[in-house]
């Protein structure tokens, strides 16, 4: 019988196993800066932290020696590692997605619901690495997958690093975009930067008619023009104040751009400024009880609406705030 994942992890050397994260991103992204691929890092529990640029070097010339083809960072290319040739192409048998498929099924039986969906999304980003569109053997109408396509990775490559170049170049872009409310749309748009997101890629910039930071779900730009004018104005930074209580304040690692405020044995605050805080409330959310926004007050009133909303679709009643 097969060891179980943490008695396999256990005898992994910890070194290794950072070099294999960071091939597995250059796998994903193809190509990453030092910071990019620090912030990587630090979101994997299991690393936590981030790298000078002699260390990410020795890891890199360890991917170099075994065949992947890695050229020098420099400034021509954004100081960035581009992964050229990779030597380990990821390849499942029928036999493997046949058990991921099963384990699957058993994990949609069971009452952990985060469980499910966190095993779900592996098995979403593994069929993305390994480069096919199937859907592990198991029926739409089981209601255990969505309905939508498995991403491309070829795609989705393309334009995560299509429009994160627009974001470097930073002339504006004549859009069209089709939106869910108001239909196909022209937008001129200063674009700041790409967002990865459960649900897609997001393109953050400012929109020159509206003057507002916006959103924009790649999958929706239609067309796409590079205008001869620059950005005029940075991305507009939001200040958060977030603190954590109990368990989690102890075991909480700080994340590249947040720094600690304020700390006792049972509670910490966390300050951050970022430009676009969806995906940090999403991430709180997740701590439960455990986590309270404490400033800005916009941002505390959205997720005070939000598990609130949460809760009344729980319950069967209505959404008095949606209401009112």
């Amino acid at each position: 019988m097969a060891s179980a994942p943490s008695e396999v992890f256990q005898n992994i050397n910890i070194s290794a196993y950072r070099v294999l994260f960071i091939l597995l991103m250059l796998v994903r992204y193809r190509s990453l800066n030092m910071v990019e691929l620090n912030r990587l890092l630090y979101e994997n529990p299991m690393i936590g932290r981030g790298y000078n640029s002699e260390t990410l070097t020795k890891y890199i010339n360890t991917l170099r020696e075994v065949g992947c083809r890695i050229p020098r960072s420099t400034n021509r290319n954004d100081y960035s590692y581009e992964l050229l040739r990779n030597p380990f192409p990821l390849a499942l048998e029928p036999k493997e997605l046949s058990v991921a498929r099963r384990l699957l099924d058993v994990l949609a039986s069971q009452p952990d619901e985060v469980l499910y969906q966190d095993y779900r999304r592996l098995m979403e980003n593994l069929s993305w690495a390994v480069g096919c569109n199937t859907s592990l053997g198991m029926e739409e109408e089981t209601g255990l997958i969505p309905a939508a396509p498995m991403r491309d990775l070829g795609l989705w490559r393309q334009r995560y690093n299509e429009f994160r170049r627009y974001c470097q170049e930073a002339f504006a872009l004549e859009l069209a975009y089709a939106d869910p409310e108001r239909g196909v749309q022209a937008l001129s748009v200063e674009p700041y930067e790409v967002l990865e997101r459960e649900t897609g890629l997001f393109l953050l910039g400012l929109d020159r008619g509206s003057q507002e930071q916006r959103l924009l779900d790649l999958d929706r730009i239609a067309s796409v023009r590079q205008s001869p004018s620059k950005n005029r104005r940075s991305p507009v930074l939001v200040t958060v104040v977030f603190a954590l209580y109990g368990r989690l304040a102890k075991s909480y690692r700080l994340y590249p751009d947040e720094r600690l405020v304020y700390s006792s044995n049972t509670e910490i605050h966390v300050k951050t400024r970022l430009a676009e805080t969806s995906g940090l409330m999403l991430r709180l959310l997740k701590y439960g009880a455990s986590c309270q926004i404490l400033s800005p007050d916009g941002l505390r009133d959205v997720m005070r609406q939000h598990i609130e909303g949460l809760l009344s679709a729980m319950s069967g009643k209505p959404d008095l705030g949606a209401i009112i």
